[in-house]
């Protein structure tokens, strides 16, 4: 009790650090959108259906992008008529493009969304292939 009262300041930090954690960790888990690793992704391209939407710029698309991909903008994701019954992936660069990407989805009333954890950087790191590399 006397570290709290000594250090009021961090102990407060530290609440509220473990608030946000609990949160974001209950978000993931019960939330609308929910996270894949690759090799859940890998299992769910090899048996079914699902639509891939990659969220990065058309030259990095070109580059190199997850087989049966298609390329978006954010902008474009209103535009994009959808077929709420088969699941949709979205990835980027980083969490936070597709979480946002996918957040939006799920407000137009998609519900089965997922995004690739770690982003196009986790699936190269994990030796995954790409298509349309140049």
């Amino acid at each position: 009790m006397e570290f709290i009262s000594n250090n009021i300041i961090l102990f407060i930090a530290l609440i509220i650090l473990v608030i946000l954690i609990i949160n974001l960790e209950t978000k993931s888990l019960f939330g609308k959108v929910q996270k894949l690793s690759c090799d859940e992704l890998t299992k769910l391209l090899n048996n079914s259906k699902i639509n891939l939407l990659d969220f990065r710029t058309k030259e990095e698309f070109s580059a190199g992008h997850i087989i049966t991909a298609k390329n978006l903008s954010l902008d474009d994701i209103e535009k994009v008529s959808l077929k709420s019954d088969n699941p949709y992936v979205a990835y980027a660069d980083t969490d936070t493009d597709a979480l946002k990407a996918a957040t939006m989805f799920s407000k137009l009333g998609i519900q089965k969304i997922f995004y690739l954890e770690g982003g196009i950087k986790s699936w190269i790191e994990n030796n995954m292939p790409l298509t349309g590399e140049d």
